[in-house]
């Protein structure tokens, strides 16, 4: 949002009209003052944000940084080979094998349904 250069005229122009020639340097002055304490302050809420919420942050992610470095550092070591062994995949190591699909039962073996069933003579 801004104002053009014949805005600020008509802005003028209606200054002069309702002051006049005499009041309007006085004005002119007093909203000087005015706009001057209102960029100060907003540079002091400014700096109080920046001081509460930036400041903070950066030490958050420095300690972050930090920490994911050593992180990096250990896995690392954990995930380097043994002194004197021979170099192995250790993607290879990481990937499970997969479990054998069950057979399904074949036409010509007899099924449990199929098998004869003993009866017992009761007295």
């Amino acid at each position: 949002m801004s104002i053009s250069f014949c805005e600020i005229i008509v802005i003028f122009l209606v200054a002069l009209v309702l002051f006049g020639p005499e009041q309007l340097p006085v004005l002119a002055r007093s909203i000087g003052k005015i706009v001057g304490e209102l960029k100060r302050g907003s540079d002091s809420v400014r700096r109080e944000f920046y001081n509460s919420v930036y400041k903070p942050a950066d030490e958050v992610r420095r300690d972050l940084s930090i920490d994911s470095r050593a992180l990096r550092a250990l896995k690392a070591e954990i995930m380097a080979p043994p002194i004197g062994s021979a170099p192995t995949n250790h993607r290879a190591l990481q990937v499970p094998e997969p479990e054998p699909k069950p057979q399904p039962p074949s036409e010509s073996a007899p099924s449990a349904l199929d098998s004869p069933t003993i009866q017992t003579e009761t007295k």
